[in-house]
């Protein structure tokens, strides 16, 4: 599916009073405004992939897709930029597990310390799956991710399978730095 068919099939599933796997979720929040996300990416440093910016933008401030959805923009207890500023100034003790690098956000909370998080240094955001502290980046951008839910495969058996088992942060952000 192109971007346009993933975005008009999510609005449809919205609309249709669908807008996550969760029975409990049945509404969601207003689109976020455009000062919202500007705000928000100025925040991070960074741009937001296209699809998740007009997601956010065009459908819903959080509260739309797996699970129990995406994490709100802003929001001072769980929101997107909350958390990514929160890593960033983190002091971790002594054998806690690395945050993410700049650039990559935790985006959909599956509970139970699991986590699918969304690398914006990839033109298309490209997928992480973290489980208590284990991360491992997916064979999966962000639009194959949607698919993947729309089709109803986003399942943490799935995750697990999608996973690149050779991929960790320190590589990863190894080599943006090069």
């Amino acid at each position: 599916m192109t971007d346009d068919e993933l975005f008009e099939a999510v609005h449809a599933r919205v609309t249709a009073g669908w807008p996550t796997d969760s029975p409990s979720v049945l509404t969601t929040p207003e689109p976020a405004s455009l000062a919202t996300v500007k705000d928000a990416e100025s925040s991070m440093g960074f741009h937001l992939p296209p699809l998740v910016r007009r997601f956010y933008l065009e459908i819903a401030d959080g509260g739309v897709g797996p699970f129990h959805g995406f994490s709100p923009l802003i929001d001072k207890h769980e929101g997107v930029v909350t958390g990514y500023l929160e890593c960033l100034n983190a002091e971790l003790p002594p054998g806690a597990p690395p945050l993410p690098p700049p650039g990559v956000l935790f985006l959909c909370d599956f509970g139970c310390a699991m986590w699918a998080l969304l690398d914006c240094r990839h033109p298309e955001g490209q997928m992480w799956w973290w489980e208590e502290g284990d991360r491992h980046k997916l064979d999966l951008t962000f639009p194959q991710w949607i698919q993947a839910w729309l089709d109803g495969h986003l399942t943490h058996e799935y995750m697990l399978e999608k996973r690149l088992q050779d991929e960790s942060w320190v590589r990863s952000w190894d080599d943006q730095e090069q």
